[in-house]
């Protein structure tokens, strides 16, 4: 103890006091040192948040789901007009084909009276019966005949031509019409021309769609 109180060397003793004080100097400064690069009261937490800013910036994510608006189906399968701006489509009829059990057939004159080897049209109506459906109008389904007594003046059997060829909807209380046009003259096979006019006198039309036959219609010839 007395060493440290009194040094004992050659040199002079404020030389031993000043390397001590140089000493504990520097050890003052490394205490100091450290206490700086690692301070022990401060709170973590506090600190990581004060190191990471995108800690206060980012806001946490809504744990809400986002609804979607769900489309209202249509259980018709029409296009909707509120959607596309424009009309539905006309309803067609059934896709029934017209037949004797379903028609009625009615044929008249254009003109109940003329002139020998004068042209005349036949306008041919069709009628639904109960419920609508397609006529096919051609010279398999529609036949026009014209006679005199038992005698058979003109008929499509023999001139198919004259039956224009179409499909018709048949509806019940509106009619649909087929006409058919006659030259005049009378008709035989394959419809060879330059036959004979029809001679003045009576005169019976009837028409025939799909077996179904029309009641008789009367004419003149003067």
């Amino acid at each position: 103890m007395s060493s440290l109180l009194h040094p004992v060397g050659h040199l002079p003793a404020s030389v031993y006091w000043f390397r001590r004080g140089l000493v504990l100097f520097v050890l003052a400064l490394l205490f100091f040192l450290i206490f700086q690069l690692f301070p022990g009261g401060d709170d973590p937490k506090k600190s990581a948040a004060v190191g990471d800013p995108q800690s206060t910036q980012t806001p946490p994510p809504s744990d809400k789901p986002v609804k979607t608006p769900t489309p209202t189906p249509n259980p018709s399968g029409k296009p909707s007009t509120k959607a596309t701006g424009k009309p539905s489509n006309t309803p067609t009829p059934q896709d029934v084909k017209c037949s004797a059990a379903n028609v009625r057939v009615d044929v008249a004159p254009s003109a109940r009276k003329i002139t020998s080897g004068a042209a005349l049209n036949f306008v041919v109506r069709l009628n639904a019966v109960a419920d609508e459906c397609k006529a096919t109008v051609e010279p398999d389904s529609l036949t026009v005949s014209i006679t005199s007594g038992a005698d058979l003046i003109w008929t499509t059997s023999h001139c198919a031509q004259a039956i224009p060829k179409a499909t018709l909807v048949v509806a019940k209380g509106k009619d649909a019409v087929s006409t058919v046009a006659w030259d005049g003259h009378r008709s035989g096979p394959g419809c060879l021309p330059g036959q004979p006019v029809a001679k003045p006198g009576t005169y019976v039309v009837k028409a025939e769609y799909s077996g179904r036959e029309s009641t008789s219609q009367a004419f003149t010839i003067a």
